[in-house]
This record gives structure tokens, sequence and C-alpha cells, in this order.
């Protein structure tokens, strides 16, 4: 399966950095799914909703989406929480 390089973070530390093949979630424009070789974009999470994200190994996990943009560019994604 193809990956992409996810990082989350957040003021007081990085939740995550490391590979993942998947991530969905919900902007202010609605909701998402991002995989490898994603298309570039920009956006604003909509604030108490989830971030779910799967591993290379199939684990996935979800943190709370508070304050938060996404990016995708370069198969990066870039998830900032304040």
């Amino acid at each position: 399966m193809r990956e992409f390089k996810l990082i989350i973070v957040k003021p007081e530390k990085t939740v995550f950095d490391e590979m993942a093949v998947y991530c969905d979630f919900v902007t202010t424009e609605g909701k998402m799914g991002v995989k490898a070789l994603h298309e570039p974009f920009m956006a604003v999470l909509k604030n108490d909703t989830e971030f779910l994200y799967r591993t290379t190994n199939g684990e996935e996990n979800i943190i709370e989406a508070i304050n938060a943009i996404v990016t995708f560019k370069n198969n990066i994604c870039t998830v900032v929480m304040s």
C-alpha cells in the first residue's frame, strides 16, 4: 500500500511523525479522506471533530481536532493544532 508522511503537532509536543496510509477528517467545507499522492491542499478542520489516521501497520488512531489546519504537499500531510 502506498504511504505518505504524516506529521501531527500540538504546541506542547509532536503527536505523530511517521508514515501513514490514510487519514480522514472534517473540514469547514466538508468531510475529506487522504491517501498517498493526494493533490496539494490546505484546509481548516472543523472544531470538535475527529481526525482519524491509519498507520502502515494498520493501526487506527483518533485524535480530537481543535483549532487545527491541515496541509498536503509533496506527499507530506501536516496537521497543526493549537
